[in-house]
C-alpha cells in the first residue's frame, strides 16, 4: 500500500459520497413535492432526474483518469488504476445500491407506508396523457383539475400548480 493508493482511495470516497449526496438531496427535495407518491416512485423519479448528470460526471472524470493510466508513468499508473476502479464502483454504488437501499429503509417508516397505501387507493381517477412537444402556434394547454373540485366549480391556485408540476414530470 503506497501513498498514491491511499490518496486514490480517499479521492474515490469523496467522489462517491458526493455523488450519493446529489441523489439523496434530489430525493429529499421531491418528498414534499410528491405528497401522495410512494417512496419507491419518489426515488425512481429522483434517479431519473439525476442519472444523466451522475453518468456524465462519471464519464468526464474517467476520461483523464484513463489517459493517465495509458500515458502516465509508472508512478501514476497505480494511482490512475485505483481511481479508475473506484470512480466506476462509486458511481455504480450511488445509483444501483444507495438509492434502492434508501427506498427500502424509507418504505418501512410509518409515514411512507401510509403514502404507499393512499397512493394506490386514490389514484384510480388520474389519467396519464403522453406529452407531445408543443408548437409555437398552439395555445398553452389547460391544467387538468381534480374531478371533484371541477364538479363543484372550484379550482384553487395550489391545485393548478400541482397539475402543472405533474405535467412537467410526465414530460421528463
Amino acid at each position: 500500500m503506497t501513498a498514491s493508493t491511499v490518496a486514490a482511495v480517499l479521492t474515490v470516497l469523496g467522489y462517491s459520497i458526493y455523488d450519493t449526496i446529489i441523489i439523496f438531496d434530489r430525493i429529499r427535495e421531491n418528498i414534499p413535492l410528491m405528497r401522495r407518491s410512494s417512496i419507491v416512485d419518489i426515488v425512481n423519479i429522483s434517479l431519473r432526474e439525476t442519472i444523466r448528470r451522475s453518468l456524465a460526471t462519471t464519464f468526464i472524470t474517467l476520461l483523464p483518469v484513463a489517459s493517465l493510466l495509458v500515458f502516465g508513468g509508472a508512478t501514476l499508473k497505480d494511482f490512475a488504476f485505483a481511481l479508475l476502479i473506484g470512480i466506476g464502483a462509486g458511481a455504480y454504488s450511488s445509483i444501483f445500491i444507495a438509492a434502492p437501499l434508501l427506498s427500502l429503509w424509507k418504505s418501512r417508516e410509518p409515514e411512507h407506508q401510509r403514502r404507499s397505501t393512499s397512493a394506490t387507493a386514490g389514484d384510480d381517477d388520474v389519467v396519464l396523457v403522453k406529452a407531445r412537444p408543443a408548437t409555437a402556434s398552439e395555445a398553452a394547454p389547460e391544467a387538468v383539475v381534480d374531478p371533484v373540485a371541477a364538479a363543484d366549480g372550484v379550482v384553487t391556485q395550489s391545485q393548478e400548480k400541482r397539475e402543472r408540476r405533474k405535467q412537467r414530470r410526465r414530460t421528463l
